[in-house]
């Protein structure tokens, strides 16, 4: 019997499945602008108390005054003039981000990462019950009306709230879209297309310097990065929802319409009514009991959190899953720390905060698409402590590097920010084969949430030792990279080792047997395939998404 994939694969690629790719395309270029671009919204800038004349060289946060009985008091001051010589108009400046109120800068940018976590919770349960469309949609909608609404509220309350509710989106509208590409594209070109989709989050990380630099002005930068959002709107009309979702729900007649739609746009005859829906009986059939008889009957969310809990008490139980699962959250916390720490951090860094985005931008090209010879030359453990140890380093010598030198500060920051991306991806591709079959989706998605506390916290760390000073941070940040890549050298190498199926199996393995990998995406069964392109969370997330 021909299996969904093998439908698939007669379609080919034409117009149909080319809609999902290019969407998700134009979409991911779309989410960095207010993902990453806070960076310019809420800058560290200089300021001066205006209440009295203060020396430059004491605290701007209060002054002494002299009353008519001459006792002198200390005053809080609460206004203030900011160095605009880089920036016309910020958050910070607007609503005087300083002082009492310095937290809020760096909250601003939390606050973001906090509701793609909560996102990230709710993404998986709320898609697989109500499709993958409908939160797509959702989350495309929350992102694109609270994005271009944020240039024209009034206060950081408004703010802040739209910020969290955007990062809530984040995940829902790139997961999701992610998830639709890959449920309509044929097998062959999965790989290719995985990569494809996501390359224009590093061309916006580039074109977001240029807008920073043109714009000064955060509200008319917010507004102009937003307003192209708008676009993307006409083409959820288009969509359909995923066929694959639809057969496992058990709604064939709506998967018959999509799959019919695709045929004409594809320009591509379908196999007759009968056998497509056995081809759909059979894939409902493998996938209820591929997911313990519950693809029919989607579970409440009190009782996806509890399986969310009942999961990291099985990623804990024995002694070799329990070394493998913390180490991996350790390295998950910390290069997400890093990626983010160093994305994020311009401001505090002593650099040129446009240049420093673009370059940002410039160096994730090669990490995103050069890690997959990488891993398969060296390995999975060999390349991760490659890249930890060379992103270590270079971040680490900037503590003895001068910092009047901004071109060489600025390109061992790139050196570090190329290798701890790449890392990233090769994190990926370690945790998805050490993690057990029937451990391994809740282990990808405790590491993903461990990896959105490391993004939550940043900002503030940036904050406080950025304070101390300009290399401050970035040697903590290349000291942990080190730590990350003493931890990798305790995980075991999955290239060309058969993966396990079960904790039982890992816990009693003694000499593994080489074979072709296998690999297991969250809706296909398991096969032998080559390695296959995972992203990483909305950067985070990404980096991403």
């Amino acid at each position: 019997m021909p299996k969904f994939d093998d439908l698939l694969a007669h379609l080919g690629t034409g117009r149909w499945n080319l809609l999902y790719a290019v969407a998700m395309s134009y979409w991911a270029l779309q989410v960095p602008f207010h993902s990453m671009g806070a960076a310019f919204l809420t800058p560290h800038q200089k300021f001066t108390c205006v209440a009295s004349d203060i020396p430059q060289n004491r605290s701007q946060c209060s002054y002494n005054t002299t009353t008519p009985e001459g006792v002198v008091q200390e005053q809080r001051c609460t206004r203030w003039d900011f160095d605009n010589s880089t920036y016309t108009r910020t958050i910070t400046s607007e609503f005087d981000l300083v002082c009492d109120y310095s937290f809020l800068r760096a909250t601003f940018k939390s606050v973001y990462f906090l509701g793609a976590f909560v996102g990230s919770v709710l993404n998986g349960w709320v898609s697989d019950r109500y499709g993958r469309k409908t939160m797509h949609m959702a989350g495309v909608l929350t992102f694109v009306i609270l994005g271009n609404a944020l240039s024209w509220l009034p206060n950081m309350s408004a703010i802040l709230f739209a910020r969290f509710f955007m990062g809530v989106g984040h995940p829902s509208s790139t997961e999701t879209g992610y998830s639709l590409v890959m449920e309509t594209c044929e097998p062959r070109l999965r790989s290719i297309i995985g990569i494809i989709v996501y390359l224009p989050w590093c061309f916006s990380l580039i074109t977001l310097g240029g807008f920073g630099y043109l714009l000064r002005d955060w509200r008319w930068l917010m507004f102009t990065v937003s307003m192209p959002g708008l676009l993307y709107l006409p083409v959820l009309w288009l969509m359909d929802e995923s066929p694959r979702w639809l057969i496992v729900r058990g709604r064939h007649a709506d998967a018959l319409r999509v799959l019919r739609k695709a045929s004409r746009w594809n320009k591509v005859e379908l196999p007759p009514d009968d056998q497509l829906f056995e081809i759909m009986a059979d894939t409902q059939s493998e996938e209820k009991e591929a997911q313990g008889h519950e693809a029919d009957s989607p579970r409440g969310l009190k009782a996806t959190l509890r399986d969310v809990a009942a999961g990291a008490v099985v990623l804990l139980r024995t002694k070799r899953i329990r070394m493998i699962t913390l180490c991996l959250y350790a390295n998950f916390l910390v290069v997400d720390s890093v990626y983010y720490g160093l994305s994020l951090g311009g401001d505090r860094f002593g650099v040129d905060p446009f240049a420093y985005m673009a370059l940002g931008g410039v160096m994730e090209t090669p990490a995103n698409t050069l890690t997959i010879p990488l891993v398969r030359k060296l390995g999975r453990r060999a390349s991760n402590i490659m890249c930890f140890v060379v992103s270590g380093v270079s971040l680490l010598a900037l503590g003895v590097t001068p910092s009047g030198i901004s071109w060489l500060v600025t390109t061992m920051i790139m050196i570090g920010k190329l290798a701890i991306t790449a890392a990233y991806m090769i994190l990926y591709f370690h945790a998805n084969e050490l993690f057990p079959t029937e451990v391994r989706q809740r282990g990808m998605s405790t590491c993903a949430m461990v990896a959105k506390i490391g993004s939550i916290t940043v900002p503030f760390l940036v904050e406080i030792l950025g304070s101390i000073g300009s290399w401050v941070p970035l040697v903590t940040f290349g000291g942990a990279a080190l730590v990350a890549a003493g931890i990798t050298s305790r995980l075991p190498e999955t290239r060309g080792v058969a993966m396990k199926d079960t904790v039982a199996e890992l816990e009693d393995s003694g000499v593994q047997r080489p074979r072709s990998v296998t690999f297991l995406t969250p809706n296909e069964e398991k096969k032998e395939a080559p390695l296959t392109v995972l992203r990483r969370p909305s950067q985070s997330s990404g980096n991403h998404l």
